[in-house]
């Protein structure tokens, strides 16, 4: 007999989790924003060396967007706060912060899914 006193049961992200489309945009747009992560990192570092190395924050910046693009419709996000994000992207320090946010929120919604996160990215 059921426990009539238990609170009820519901999987309120069920249909994210079994829409293998959506978790595969999501995996792919991790990965993407981690190596952005990097990759400004190490852009930052050698604009000490030479200045003109600094243009891989671009790369890091193309990354970064097409990255949150695939997180973004993969999590179902409005196109606001898609525009939003980006807009935040050209912000020197925010950029970080937005995408170790948006990176946090990605690696709880793959581990529900089933997946091990890692440095580079979701796995089986």
């Amino acid at each position: 007999m059921e426990n009539p006193y238990s609170p009820p049961q519901s999987n309120l992200s069920a249909g994210l989790l079994n829409d293998s489309v959506g978790v595969n945009a999501v995996r792919i747009g991790q990965k993407f924003i981690i190596f952005a992560i990097l990759t400004n990192f190490a852009s930052t570092a050698l604009t000490q060396l030479n200045p003109l190395l600094g243009l891989f924050a671009f790369i890091a910046l193309g990354m970064a967007i097409y990255g949150l693009f695939l997180l973004g419709k993969g999590m179902g996000a409005s196109i606001w706060l898609k525009i939003i994000v980006v807009i935040l992207m050209i912000v020197p320090l925010v950029n970080i912060i937005t995408l170790l946010v948006i990176n946090g929120k990605a690696t709880k919604l793959l581990k529900r899914a089933g997946y091990k996160v890692g440095l580079a990215g979701a796995y089986k």
